[in-house]
């Protein structure tokens, strides 16, 4: 452009003789790559992180009853976002192994500490259901203790009578003594999960209770 020219140019003409300059091309070409690189900054301060970041959490591998003993078939690892993870979340299968949960778990479930708190919660056999059974004779339980051994009877209404519902269960835990004495103490006895339901059941509809071993 002639310097006359240039004296009396608009602001439109001069961008367009810049930008058909060699010099103009240049300068476009910067400062587009450095509009590209702000924006790339932003987004990466507001987004940190994939979608598929995630840390490895303990969860249920399966839809797991109340009272489970739990083993290495009953839980896994899944990745879960960050930002989702409790803060009680189990990591290690060391945590959870061997323990009783208090509650049902549903498959895909995160395994809290809390799972495992309550009247059920205790070491025992992996692959056994912890089962309430209410004494008969609520002092029987005053000699019981998580870890003793017992026989789960039905007691008798008459000689010969009583039958054994399951034998060398594993004492899980005892319900602390009430002020009122009306009704049987509430023990936790472990047992197979074949034995499991019969053994619930007929301490709801019969009069149970157990032998020391």
């Amino acid at each position: 452009m002639p310097p006359k020219d240039r004296l009396n140019a608009t602001p439109r003409d001069r961008l367009a003789a810049l930008l058909r300059s060699r010099r103009g091309v240049l300068l476009l070409r910067r400062s587009v790559a450095l509009a590209l690189l702000l924006l790339a900054a932003v987004l990466a301060v507001q987004h940190p992180g994939s979608p598929s970041d995630g840390v490895p959490v303990l969860v249920a591998a399966r839809d797991l009853p109340p009272g489970r003993v739990l083993s290495d078939v009953d839980v896994a690892h899944r990745e879960v976002p960050a930002e989702l993870v409790a803060a009680a979340a189990l990591h290690d299968p060391s945590a959870a192994l061997g323990k009783t949960l208090s509650a049902a778990a549903h498959q895909g479930e995160p395994l809290t500490d809390a799972r495992f708190h309550g009247p059920t919660v205790a070491s025992g056999a992996a692959g056994t259901v912890s089962v309430p059974v209410r004494l008969a004779d609520p002092e029987v339980a005053d000699f019981l203790a998580p870890g003793r051994r017992v026989d789960v009877i039905t007691a008798a209404d008459r000689p010969g009578g009583g039958a054994v519902l399951a034998e060398n269960a594993r004492v899980v835990a005892v319900q602390p003594a009430p002020e009122r004495h009306d009704r049987g103490r509430l023990i936790f006895v472990g047992l197979p999960e074949q034995l499991a339901g019969a053994v619930a059941a007929a301490s709801l509809n019969q009069t149970v209770t157990v032998a020391l071993r």
